[in-house]
């Protein structure tokens, strides 16, 4: 094997998967975000919920103090009637009686109507506090299982890196640039041949370049692609 191509392919094994562990630890705050806002859209809809209750029993209340005042404008007229002199009068407040009861009958089923709005609310209120408090906890348990795996990645990061960085201290410096600009251009720096093709591109090789490359006697690299060629069997 050529000098410096088997510590080429550990150095690139420890790029890989540097890209890898770096690729998961990056995408962990993006979904941590979406569960804070999976969590957030949850106590919205409990606090719109709230707020749709409260109204409900603000407007019932208001409409049953209404109710309250018809009824009691009721009684007061009623106690007039007997205090009019004229005909002429009393039957302008016998009219009006029968507008306040008509009114309050109403009222009455508006009441009703309100109450069986609020009942809906209240159940729909619990559910959406139900659904919040189990987004809490589920979020929670997550995010927790994010943080560690997060932790973890970096300190396995950070022995990688260490790691990459005395691998690449062992490689001629010539070597190690055409390594880095391969891997930057290419992803992949280092590639095996097999059934006399290059695995980066695909491309087929001569048999006589399939033949010298499978030796792993010198650097080859793909006229295709440019990769660095060797065999692994």
């Amino acid at each position: 094997m050529w000098d410096g191509l088997d510590k080429l392919i550990e150095l690139q094994q420890l790029d890989l998967t540097i890209a890898k562990l770096d690729a998961e630890a990056r995408a962990i705050p993006g979904a941590i975000g979406a569960l804070e806002g999976r969590l957030s859209e949850a106590r919205e809809a409990f606090e719109a919920a709230k707020r749709r209750s409260d109204q409900l029993q603000k407007d019932r209340r208001a409409k049953e103090r209404e109710l309250e005042e018809a009824a009691q404008g009721a009684k007061k007229k009623q106690a007039r009637l007997f205090e009019i002199k004229t005909n002429e009068e009393y039957s302008a407040v016998l009219k009006e009686i029968e507008a306040l009861k008509v009114k309050s009958s109403q009222l009455e089923t508006e009441v009703l109507e309100w109450m069986e709005a609020a009942d809906v609310t209240a159940r729909a209120v619990a559910e959406a506090e139900r659904v919040f408090r189990a987004a809490q906890r589920d979020v929670e348990a997550e995010r927790r299982e994010k943080e560690v795996r997060l932790a973890a990645l970096q300190k396995e990061l950070a022995g990688l890196e260490a790691a990459r960085k005395g691998q690449a201290s062992r490689l001629d410096g010539e070597l190690l640039r055409m390594y880095a600009r391969l891997m930057k251009s290419r992803d992949v720096a280092v590639v095996p041949v097999a059934d006399g093709s290059c695995q980066g591109c695909g491309m087929t090789l001569t048999p006589q370049t399939y033949a010298e490359v499978k030796r792993n006697d010198r650097m080859f690299t793909c006229p295709s692609c440019n990769r660095i060629l060797y065999f692994p069997g």
